[in-house]
């Protein structure tokens, strides 16, 4: 039937346990790999000669780490989020369905 959706509740809601694993462990992954790039810019390793102050004048052109930080938590909470909207949708047309379901019963 064109324009039929048909979610299959047990199936939606075992992805969406899937999904939410597969967030939080890969929210936990960045966190500490921004933890640990973060700590290293902070040490400032690169030295104060010449090569050096090249070296960080590059890491640090257009943001560097700093914005490559606040960019991946900006995406790690848009994949989130994302599982988030996923499930209200869900439960939207599973809701949807059940009253039409209930109003063709009542017929």
């Amino acid at each position: 039937m064109a324009g039929h959706v048909d979610i299959h509740a047990h199936t939606a809601y075992l992805g969406l346990a899937h999904w939410d694993s597969a967030t939080s462990d890969v929210t936990e992954l960045w966190k500490d790999g921004a933890a640990r790039i973060q700590g290293l810019a902070e040490a400032a390793p690169w030295g104060h000669d010449s090569a050096g102050t090249a070296f960080q004048a590059a890491y640090t052109k257009d943001g560097g780490p700093e914005r490559m930080i606040h960019d991946g938590d900006k995406i790690m909470k848009d994949v989130d989020t994302l599982g988030v909207k996923v499930r209200a949708a869900v439960n939207r047309t599973r809701g949807t369905d059940k009253e039409q379901a209930q109003a063709i019963e009542s017929i």
